[in-house]
């Protein structure tokens, strides 16, 4: 999760890129993201699965990564937030195990965010060698990320500095598992990373933003260059979802981590 900054200027905005995507089915997501902050399909996974995950992974509560001091936890690592706390190492040294234990307590759910990445992209996607599969996101009802929202960032942390001089194509897809009560979208603003990690906060006060309301089931796509947000959320669940990045590093080839 890359912090705030870097914001590209907003040569050439106009409305289309304001817009969210809403196609029936997430093929050809990929594409739109050209002229749309993100794509945003309903119901992409059964909710009666979703909430199968959902209860298996609050289930599995002794096994979570706890992150920045419990302010978040996941199922299976997180590449970010090791990069942030200086525990790279313990990432990949427990990438194996850590998709031993999603699979372990959510059967399937690796392969089913590979497939969905897989039709978003409309190519081959292979798991990152080395790296950590899809994993699931807690955030905590009544947590400091409820209260305040997610830092605005950028899902570049993952990427080669030669991928990221080439804006080589890069997305993240989300799966919506538990929704809060109430609140909780993420929020997508037309400026993309730019290559600085500090920049002046009014650049996305400036406007443009658009806020994905997701329901059980709902995957959202958007470009890992583009700047976005969890909105803060009220009541008593947890905020649950899966998250698979991907990159592409040959023509219609992608490898995908977490």
């Amino acid at each position: 999760m890359s912090a705030l900054g870097g914001l590209a200027p907003r040569t050439g905005y106009s409305p289309a890129v304001e817009a969210l995507a809403r196609p029936p089915r997430l093929a050809g997501a990929y594409a739109l993201l050209g002229s749309h902050l993100g794509v945003l399909v309903r119901a992409a996974v059964a909710s009666d699965v979703c909430r199968t995950w959902a209860e298996a992974v609050l289930g599995a509560r002794e096994e979570w990564t706890h992150d920045f001091g419990g302010e978040q936890f996941s199922l299976g690592r997180a590449f970010y937030t090791h990069l942030e706390t200086d525990r790279t190492g313990e990432y990949f040294e427990d990438a194996a195990d850590s998709d031993s234990r999603v699979e372990r307590h959510a059967s399937g759910l690796q392969a089913a965010m590979r497939e969905l990445v897989t039709e978003a992209v409309g190519g081959r996607v292979t798991p990152r060698e080395g790296w950590c599969g899809a994993g699931v996101h807690v955030f905590p009802a009544g947590g400091p990320l409820a209260k305040r929202g997610g830092v605005v960032h950028f899902d570049t942390e993952g990427l080669a500095a030669a991928h990221i001089a080439k804006r080589t194509p890069a997305l993240s897809l989300v799966l919506m598992l538990q929704p809060p009560a109430s609140g909780g979208g993420l929020r997508l603003w037309p400026a993309r990373y730019a290559g600085r990690d500090e920049v002046d906060e009014s650049v996305v006060r400036a406007g443009g933003e658009v806020t994905v309301e997701y329901d059980v089931g709902d995957v959202v796509v958007f470009d890992s260059y583009r700047c976005h947000q969890i909105k803060p959320f009220d009541g008593k669940k947890d905020r649950i979802s899966s998250t698979l990045h991907a990159a592409e590093i040959d023509r219609g080839l992608w490898e995908s981590w977490f």
